[in-house]
């Protein structure tokens, strides 16, 4: 199944009149004008700028393409964290963890010099999952509302897609949560149980194997043998 037949009931047309779309245009247009920028957003921001312009949120996450730090000129914009109430929260590509597709269903918009990638609301549902906070769990059933989208289906596929994000974590001290969150996530929303391993590494792992031009192991037969 392609990216698109799980993603295209997005249209990610941006309202730069929301509060998301006037705080990021001010910021720009405090940039230099001798050279170009290119910014990704994630967190709620998209949510505001494409499906529904009262969605609140502290702040809006980004990151420069070049992975630039932005926190001093922020600052001295008075944009930053405590110094107003709606503000620019800069971070880095690591901030930002979803799947491959990102790219690939973003919405690409050029502002003068500046372009603006916002992800699809599948990729911002899946970055918060890292956290799966109240206001993220929030975040999964407004969009869902609004839009009828993820299903259980589509999600489960995304997830299998993005299996990579639930590899053990690098840092002892920083436990990868998707996998934990992920089965709370399916408890919340569907009432339904899930087994990470069996519903999304295993397959996962045989459609790369089928990529690899490899023979793929019976895996629901590895599964009750282990």
């Amino acid at each position: 199944m392609s990216s698109t037949k799980t993603s295209d009931w997005w249209r990610g047309e941006p309202d730069w009149e929301t509060p998301a779309g006037q705080l990021l245009r001010r910021f720009f247009a405090a940039l230099p004008t001798d050279r170009t920028f290119h910014f990704v957003l994630y967190g709620s921001a998209p949510l505001q700028l494409t499906l529904n312009r009262a969605w609140t949120s502290a702040d809006v996450d980004f990151f420069s393409d070049d992975d630039e730090d932005y926190n001093e000129r922020i600052r001295l914009l008075g944009l930053a964290k405590g110094q107003a109430d709606f503000y620019l929260e800069p971070g880095f590509r690591l901030s930002f963890r979803t799947t491959s597709h990102m790219r690939a269903r973003a919405k690409t918009v050029q502002l003068g010099h500046v372009t603006v990638t916002i992800p699809h609301p599948l990729d911002i549902l899946i970055g918060k999952l890292d956290r799966l906070d109240p206001k993220d769990l929030l975040a999964f059933r407004r969009v869902m509302d609004l839009t009828g989208h993820p299903t259980r289906e589509e999600f489960l596929r995304e997830l299998q897609n993005a299996v990579d994000l639930f590899r053990p974590a690098f840092d002892e001290e920083s436990p990868n949560r998707y996998p934990e969150n992920a089965v709370r996530l399916w408890r919340e929303l569907w009432q339904a149980d899930l087994d990470v391993r069996r519903d999304i590494i295993a397959p996962a792992l045989a459609r790369r194997r089928v990529g690899y031009g490899e023979t793929p192991p019976d895996y629901k037969r590895v599964l009750r043998e282990s």
